[in-house]
This record gives C-alpha cells, structure tokens and sequence, in this order.
C-alpha cells in the first residue's frame, strides 16, 4: 500500500493502489468537505453453464423423518461494480431452467493521476483515470408450475440497474439475457481552499437487459439511470397484479471521451482561436480560461 500526504489546499490527500483496488479521497479542511472513490476488480476469466429439470417433492430422510420440498438458487457477481445478483426460491413442482454466465475482466494497468492549478488561480483539478474494462454476458430460463415460487434479479453496471421480482407465482416462466459492458473509468475533482466544487464520475459503459415473462401473482420492475455526479435522472417503477405475459427491453449506455480538437479547443476564449498559437506552452490563468463572455 502506499500513501501520500500533499498539504496543498486540502487537509490531506491519501491513495492506495494494489494489484485489483485502490481507493482515492480529498479531504479539506476549511468547510469539511470531502470525496472519496474505492474501486476492485480484477483479471479474471469465468464461464458456467447448467439445466436441470425435475419435481420438487418431498423425501423420507433418516429415521421416517420426512424433508419438506424445497429448492433455492443464489447468484452474486461484483466484478468493479458490474454487478448480477439473482435469488430464486420454490416450493413443491415441476421446475426446470437454464443458466449461462461468462465474465471477462482485466485489472492490470495503472491508475493514473493527475494534477493541474493555473498559474495566479486557487482552484485544483484532479483527473483519475482507470482503465480495467469488465465484460458479463448473461442468460437465464425459468419454467415452473407449483405451489409456489419467488423470484428476484438484479443486473447493475457502475450506478445504472434493472430489477425485477416476481413473487407469489404458481405459475411462471421467464427468458432472461444480459449484457454488461464498463470500458474505462475517468474522474474529475475540482476544489479550491475553502471547498470540493465538484466531482464527476465518468465511467464508459453499456447495459442492455432483455426479458419475456409469463406470471401469476406480483411482478415489480424497476430501472435506474444516473449522471456522472451519481444523481439519478431516469427512473420507472411498475408493479403488476394477477395473470401477465410481460416482454421488455432496456438498454443504457454512457460515453466519456477525453478529446482534445485543436483547431477548435477554445472557440470562445482568450479572443477566440483565430489568434491562439497552437505551439504556446504557457499556462492561461482561471479569469482568462473560465471568465470569458462567448458573442
């Protein structure tokens, strides 16, 4: 583990990097701010694949001692918050279902950091950048007539989620397949001697969900979406009473790149670009950059 402290406008700066995590935080000390970022995973190849079909009954166990019927399913996948988790629990019945998953991971590039105050300017800028990339694919089939089954599913990808509970059903069937993609990871801090301005999380992703359903009791769906200061600014809810046969598809995907357009880069500052030598290598301060007026 290693750590920093730099006694800068903040109270202190500490980071920690390992081969599969690593953790960054601004703490200052004027108004008691603070940010803080932990991020694991890991280079990693994983691929499963099952079907079963049966009838969940009773057996006789060891001294006439009857076992009542029962089968349960747990899934639970964090690869750098690229997330499934899934909990199927049934009662007696015919059951039968499929399942597919495959991830692929890579944790092995550093993490880069950088430091950047404008000459003349009280304001830091702090850019992280993390490029482990996560890929999970997964598929899962249900057919079941019974007593009774609960069935509950959640896929997440770097804030962004779909949910899904089925419950109460005695009949239920479902075709479910995901796909979760994280590219790469950019963040940006920006504070001054008295306060965190603002932190932005900036992870290139996609999430694309799809599924058909047949239930006979309580089916909640839901969603989520959020900006790059972790805000929620998509969301749905819906619930469904009684006998449904439910198809949806839902797909999210956000894309940062850091890119910069020379002949373009500060059409409104510093008099434009028309007079902006491309070869200078100065510093403009924060009024001269962040001040100006666009006509």
């Amino acid at each position: 583990m290693k750590k920093a402290l730099i006694l800068l406008l903040l109270a202190g700066l500490i980071s920690s990097a390992s081969a599969n995590s690593w953790t960054y935080g601004i703490d200052n000390v004027t108004d008691g701010s603070s940010w803080w970022i932990h991020r694991e995973s890991g280079t990693i190849g994983f691929d499963m694949s099952s079907s079963f079909e049966g009838q969940i009954s009773p057996i006789e166990g060891p001294g006439g001692r009857v076992l009542d019927p029962y089968h349960s399913h747990y899934v639970n996948v964090n690869v750098n918050d690229v997330r499934l988790k899934e909990v199927t629990g049934t009662l007696a019945g015919t059951y039968s279902a499929e399942d597919e998953i495959k991830i692929r991971a890579e944790a092995e590039a550093d993490v880069n950091r950088t430091y950047f105050k404008p000459s003349g300017d009280d304001i830091w800028y702090v850019t992280l950048e993390e490029n482990w990339p996560v890929c999970l694919n997964a598929s899962r089939s249900i057919d079941y007539a019974g007593l009774v089954i609960n069935d509950r599913e959640c896929v997440g990808n770097n804030g962004d989620a779909v949910t899904t509970n089925f419950l109460y059903n005695n009949e239920y069937s479902k075709e479910r397949k995901t796909s979760l993609k994280l590219d790469r990871l950019n963040a940006t801090i920006v504070a001054t001697d008295d306060t965190i301005l603002w932190a932005d999380v900036l992870p290139t992703k996609s999430l694309d969900y799809e599924i058909e359903s047949h239930s006979t009791g309580i089916a909640d769906l839901k969603y989520k979406q959020v900006d790059p200061s972790t805000q929620v600014v998509n969301y749905g809810a819906e619930r469904y009473h009684g006998i449904y046969d439910i198809t949806r598809k839902i797909k999210m995907e956000s894309v940062y790149i850091n890119e910069t357009i020379e002949k373009d880069w500060l059409s409104c500052c510093v008099g434009g670009c028309s007079d902006v030598d491309l070869d200078y290598v100065g510093v403009w301060n924060g009024a001269e950059v962040f001040g100006c007026v666009c006509s």
